[in-house]
């Protein structure tokens, strides 16, 4: 209380009740004093639990330059698979320049091939079970389909192998610059001997089949001029020998084309070089997958140390709600100790001016004035903390993670500049 306050106060109660007023007033601060003091303590604690504080429960967030030592490993990676690929590319133009073969560089459509070779062995045993049926040499139509089925699958099978082993080496290296080099005769050599004596093979095994449907048994077949004389007299055999005729031609050319190019050494060429192309694009993609899984792992950090601050935060807002209560019951101990306080001055001056027979009425705003405990409340409660949210982050992650994959676009663009290559 300041030396001019004092002195209005005893303007007002006289200087002789000046002692019983301070200690009036005494006991009633006191009281206030402690709980002040309890609260400045509960803020102090409360304070201490601020997550807000420099370097308390930090939420991680990874950023695209964290993977410097990814990027220069994917360099380096891709760059090997694209000279690996150059090189592979280089040898099948080289290779189609020697054999003079020139190509489109696609694989054939092998599940195309095998299908049509499929409905090649259906149709051809529908067609040879009727023949069978109309000789009445099965037991029935299933027997009749069965046995049509086993020549039709032996015959489009043995001709299409046929195709593929040795109907592409019969023209091996006809076009190329040394043709008549002993490696390519001989293996057009060898190709030739092969087809004649699978012709001769095929051609057995379709006179069997002829001779089957004209001696009307499956079991054993008798093969010997009059046999065949004889079969040259039932429609229905010719009719079996020229379709399985047809369908082995179909089938041979198919075992060329439909599972491989029909230059062998250039299919090896043309599956190496894609090979090498695919190599490429899978350790692109390899480490985009270890960009995402290690943005994967950042997010749940995040997540992680997102549900450790809201934990800090909430201990911390309990702290701050539990000053605030105290800060309400401090204002409530105030105003009921200056109501106290005011009602007790006001019995004393009453009192005393009864004794020494003064009669002076104290205003209410004076006594206002007198007894005032404002001062212990005008104190600062911290502030209350928002909990952070995990979405609230994602977007910055999922932009940092979209800035890595791109990171890796651009290395690969600039790997096959600098090779000189096109984007496979």
């Amino acid at each position: 209380m300041s030396a001019f306050d004092r002195t209005g106060i005893q303007a007002i109660i006289g200087q002789k009740l000046d002692g019983q007023f301070q200690k009036l007033l005494s006991d009633h601060e006191r009281p206030i004093q402690q709980k002040l003091f309890a609260l400045k303590q509960q803020c102090s604690k409360a304070e201490k639990l601020n997550p807000e504080l420099e370097g308390q429960n930090e939420i991680p967030i990874s950023r695209s330059e964290d993977l410097e030592y990814l990027y220069a490993c994917a360099s380096q990676d891709i760059a090997d698979k694209a000279q690996a690929h150059s090189f592979t590319k280089k040898s099948l133009q080289a290779a189609q320049l020697r054999h003079g073969y020139v190509s489109t560089n696609e694989a054939p459509p092998v599940l195309q091939g095998v299908l049509v070779l499929l409905l090649t062995v259906f149709g051809e045993s529908i067609i040879n079970a009727a023949f069978f049926g109309n000789a009445h040499m099965v037991a029935g139509p299933t027997a009749a389909l069965v046995t049509s089925f086993l020549i039709s699958m032996t015959n489009v099978a043995a001709c299409a192998s046929a195709g593929f082993f040795i109907g592409r080496y019969r023209d091996y290296g006809k076009n190329a610059l040394d043709s008549d080099d002993e490696y390519f005769r001989r293996k057009r050599n060898k190709a030739r001997v092969q087809f004649i004596g699978f012709i001769a093979v095929m051609v057995f095994f379709h006179l069997t089949v002829g001779l089957v449907r004209t001696q009307e048994s499956i079991d054993a077949v008798h093969h010997s001029l009059p046999a065949y004389l004889e079969m040259l007299k039932t429609p229905e055999a010719i009719f079996l020998i020229l379709m399985g005729g047809c369908m082995s031609v179909f089938a041979f050319h198919k075992g060329i084309h439909s599972f491989d190019c029909p230059y062998p050494e250039i299919g090896r060429l043309q599956r190496a070089e894609e090979a090498a192309k695919e190599d490429i694009h899978d350790t692109v993609d390899f480490y985009k997958d270890e960009v995402n899984d290690h943005f994967d792992d950042c997010k749940k950090s995040l997540e992680e140390a997102v549900e450790s601050k809201k934990k800090s935060v909430d201990k911390y807002n309990k702290a701050v709600s539990a000053c605030h209560e105290a800060k309400r019951h401090l204002d409530e101990s105030a105003k009921e100790a200056e109501n106290q306080c005011r009602g007790k001055l006001a019995e004393l001056i009453t009192s005393y001016n009864c004794i020494s027979g003064e009669d002076q009425d104290i205003p209410m705003d004076a006594l206002n004035r007198m007894v005032s405990f404002e001062k212990y409340l005008d104190f600062e409660i911290p502030a209350f903390r928002a909990c952070p949210e995990a979405r609230a982050f994602h977007s910055e992650l999922l932009i940092e993670k979209n800035q890595a994959v791109k990171r890796l676009s651009l290395i690969f663009n600039d790997v096959l500049n600098a090779t000189g290559g096109k984007k496979p």
